[in-house]
């Protein structure tokens, strides 16, 4: 999914009821664990063990993360977004060196 909409979603979280949240920090996870797993393919299950920690505890806290005040839902999906754009940096890097 385009960054560029997660943004726009951190923007307004007031515009967002509890069904929305969930699917944005869904969506945004579900995309760490695809890089997670494409990543794990070539360097092994366990890759990044703590990332996939962190990720089956943030599904485990949907709700709670959901209910979160609007400030709150901000820096939870700043720092999910900031993390993402890492995991992807990362990738390209890995990529990039491996093809040369």
């Amino acid at each position: 999914m385009d960054i560029g909409y997660f943004k726009r979603v951190a923007v307004d979280p007031a515009a967002l009821d509890a069904v929305d949240r969930q699917i944005v920090v869904r969506q945004i996870v579900d995309e760490l664990q695809e890089i997670c797993d494409s990543d794990a393919a070539s360097g092994g299950p366990h890759r990044y063990p703590a990332l996939n920690h962190l990720l089956q505890t943030i599904r485990a806290s949907i709700t709670s993360i959901v209910k979160a005040d609007d400030s709150c839902w901000e820096r939870i999906i700043d720092e999910l977004l900031q993390l993402r754009a890492t995991m992807v940096d990362l990738r390209i890097d890995r990529d990039g060196k491996t093809s040369h």
